[in-house]
């Protein structure tokens, strides 16, 4: 949020992989401003930073999917940088890149963000799982089934959350209210503690292409 090169190069990659190369499942999840010596991600070393995540998918395996996907948000990105660089060097007169984008997002940017944490070791909004008394990385529950691969997709209050060992279904419980949009769902990195277990919760918003900057706060 806030750094409108890597914004816009994020709308150009979701609009080039959606029509171009026709991934229907392709979102923009804006990250907070914070103080670059507060972030531990190794984008933090850079000017400018963008993370490509593309999944779901086991570590250790390669999918030819995936990898597919990755190289076309990966292409997208190094072709707005390369377009944008020569705009620059040749002072290029008519339509830029960024007035192509504001024909096509007039109203901002789709995108989300993480829903504030509820939890007083939280750092972003996350439903988490009950895990084993003497192993605090292993789930005592797996997600439900309905859930799997529904990544940005709402939950309710009711709705089927966990399912116990034991086969008992764990309802959502309205914790961070009564409809929300859940994100890496069962990602594999969140069973350690150590990277804040459970599963991210999400809020719709859109940015400002001339900033970066989230326009429904």
């Amino acid at each position: 949020e806030g750094d409108a090169l890597m914004s816009t190069a994020a709308a150009y990659a979701l609009h080039k992989c959606k029509t171009e190369y026709k991934y229907e499942n392709v979102h923009i999840l804006l990250l907070p401003k914070t103080e670059k010596n507060h972030r531990t991600h190794l984008p933090s070393v850079g000017k400018h930073d963008f993370t490509i995540e593309v999944g779901p998918t086991p570590q250790g395996v390669i999918r030819h999917d995936i990898v597919e996907q990755t190289e076309a948000a990966l292409h997208s990105v190094l072709e707005f940088l390369h377009l944008s660089n020569i705009e620059l060097e040749n002072k290029t007169a008519g339509a830029t890149i960024l007035d192509r984008l504001r024909n096509v997002f007039p109203d901002g940017v789709p995108c989300y963000q993480s829903a504030p944490a509820v939890g007083a070791k939280e750092l972003h909004g996350k439903i988490q799982w009950p895990t084993l008394e003497d192993n605090p990385n292993f789930p005592a529950a797996m997600v439900h089934k309905s859930l799997q691969d529904r990544d940005y997709q709402p939950l309710r209050t009711g709705d089927p959350l966990f399912v116990g060992l034991d086969g008992t279904i764990i309802p959502y419980d309205g914790s961070h209210g009564d409809e929300v949009l859940l994100m890496f769902v069962n990602e594999g990195g969140y069973y350690y503690s150590s990277s804040g277990t459970g599963i991210g919760v999400a809020v719709s918003s859109r940015f400002d292409l001339e900033t970066g900057n989230n326009t429904k706060a």
